[in-house]
């Protein structure tokens, strides 16, 4: 890749915003060699606590990225949700089934998770500029100018300004942030009356366990609380409810605790040394778009969520992640119009989604009702996913957020095909499942993400349906798109007569693991993995033609 400085830039993508999100898009840019420099207006890593949770999905994206082992080391890990209806326990639900290698929730702290960030992009040699503020964003067809002033730690700016241009800007600067307004993409977020919510997080007593493997949830008359862990001895304490039940400001510790005695029927309950105090209403929205010419959004951004189920942050690592890959390979020029392109559509609408979820939720959660409590005791146990349900849906690991309607998304198999039953669809996350490759044990995930070292690399699963008679089509479909050296192509055998093939790698799934979970026993496909684990195109083994035209429309060729 040529150098932005030699091509008349002075970076090739800045990032303004560097809270958990934007951190998150600094080190996947690192993972994929991408330069960029980094802008945060506050002077230090944040105190406040706030998000501070991670799902399955997170995960698999901040591993494949090299981060989440980082962070789990400074989280705690609770696969556990305990939910108690008017004072008794109502149901206990838990991620041990999950379809993921990372079946249990890490909770930390929002200062924890961007000091572990900072201190992995300091090592690889970022500067984060803090006490920087942009301003004066210009965006043209081929460049996007931004000017930079140093701020005091009051906000107040001082010196003179700098001009930086740059061929991208990402906007990671939260829900006040000036990147989305200079994009045309700013919103006004539709408040949600009635209700105000008052946190604290501090060192937790009671009757209850303090280990930190479990989530606790209480749902009282018109109102929702929980007792979560946190890091180092933490817990958090949150209450929804009634505005008018406590004072328009940040409540204190004799305030809490009191509150919590009432809701929790525990006299004994105690939070000391409190680290942290909030106090807020609730208001909801998405920006019209998440990406705008040059310029792009991440996070809060470009949403104002709800804390429901800690989804908000989740649904920011995923931008991260996903405009992360893109600018690599558009920036190497490998990748049309189209690769950039598909980034708004696919995450605007995963958002606005959420948002729709996010605000069921809240109405199910505060506006219940004795009648309704009554029917949810008596039904809890007949109901699958019930703990669910009151966060507004089930996918709260978001592990089924998909694209089928995306640009990249190109699937071949028939809706109605009965050997489609149960198959993830182009637009879907890929599965994992254990294989053998190389004679050791692995996985799908060690073989899609980051395939052959390649950091935004596809990854091309020529999946036989356990029969070699599918090979020499898979063969020559793998030879048709051999020009796209970033597409790398494995063969997934499901039969032991098979013979090695000097020409593939080769990974055997003799117990048909893979293969079902795929949907694709008995059945031969050709199935495309983005760098982001979403499958792009499915087929037939025979389809090798459509396969390469539709990578030939990615190419922009």
């Amino acid at each position: 890749m040529a150098s932005a400085a030699n091509a008349g830039f002075d970076t090739d993508v800045l990032i303004i915003g560097a809270g958990p999100i934007g951190l998150t898009t600094a080190c996947a840019l690192v993972h994929h060699g991408v330069r960029f420099r980094i802008i945060e207006r506050a002077h230090g890593i944040s105190g406040a606590s706030k998000g501070h949770n991670c799902v399955a999905r997170s995960q698999e994206l901040l591993n494949a990225i090299g981060v989440r082992d980082l962070l789990a080391a400074k989280s705690y890990v609770a696969p556990f949700t305990q939910f108690m209806l008017q004072g008794k326990p109502f149901a206990r639900v838990d991620t041990l089934g999950s379809q993921s290698p990372y079946a249990g929730v890490l909770f930390s702290n929002q200062g924890v998770m961007e000091q572990v960030l900072t201190d992995w992009l300091t090592e690889r040699g970022v500067l984060i500029e803090t006490g920087h503020e942009a301003r004066d964003i210009v965006a043209t067809n081929d460049d996007v100018t931004v000017g930079i002033i140093a701020v005091d730690e009051e906000g107040k700016a001082e010196g003179p300004v700098t001009s930086v241009r740059c061929r991208y800007l990402i906007g990671a600067d939260g829900a006040k942030g000036t990147v989305r307004k200079a994009a045309d993409l700013d919103f006004r977020a539709e408040p949600l009356p009635g209700r105000a919510l008052r946190q604290i997080d501090g060192k937790l007593r009671w009757r209850r366990p303090t280990t930190p493997d479990t989530a606790r949830f209480f749902l009282f008359e018109n109102g929702f609380a929980g007792v979560l862990p946190v890091w180092e001895d933490q817990h958090r304490f949150f209450v929804l409810e009634d505005e008018g039940a406590m004072p328009e400001r940040d409540p204190t510790r004799e305030e809490m605790v009191e509150r919590a005695r009432e809701i929790t029927g525990d006299a004994t309950f105690d939070l000391t040394e409190p680290s942290w105090f909030s106090y807020g209403k609730f208001e909801h929205g998405v920006a019209p778009g998440y990406g705008r010419g040059r310029i792009f959004l991440v996070g809060d951004a470009g949403h104002r969520t709800l804390p429901i189920g800690g989804q908000g942050m989740n649904a920011g690592f995923l931008d991260a992640t996903g405009i992360a890959w893109r600018l690599a390979m558009t920036l190497s020029g490998a990748a049309g119009p189209a690769v950039l392109e598909s980034y708004d559509g696919e995450r605007h609408g995963a958002h606005a989604a959420l948002g729709d979820q996010q605000v069921r939720g809240f109405e199910q959660l505060l506006h219940r009702g004795e009648i309704v409590d009554g029917v949810l005791g008596r039904v809890v146990g007949l109901l699958p996913g019930i703990g669910s349900y009151v966060f507004g849906g089930s996918d709260l690991e978001q592990l089924e957020v998909a694209y089928p309607d995306s640009a990249l998304s190109d699937d071949h198999f028939s809706r109605w095909n009965p050997k489609r039953v149960g198959s993830v669809r182009a637009g879907g996350r890929a599965p994992d499942a254990k294989i053998q490759a190389d004679g050791k044990a692995t996985t799908l995930f060690d073989n899609i993400y980051n395939p052959d070292g390649r950091s935004w690399g596809w990854r091309l699963l020529l999946i036989d349906g356990q029969d070699r008679a599918s090979h020499p089509d898979l063969r020559d479909a793998a030879k048709s798109v051999s020009a796209f050296e970033w597409v790398r192509p494995m063969l997934l055998t499901g039969d032991p007569t098979s013979d090695p093939d000097a020409t593939l790698p080769i990974a055997h799934d003799l117990d048909g693991l893979a293969h079902e979970a795929f949907g694709l026993m008995g059945r031969a496909a050709l199935m495309l993995i983005r760098p982001d684990g979403h499958i792009a195109f499915r087929g037939a083994a025979d389809q090798g033609e459509a396969l390469l035209a539709y990578l030939t429309k990615i190419a922009g060729q």
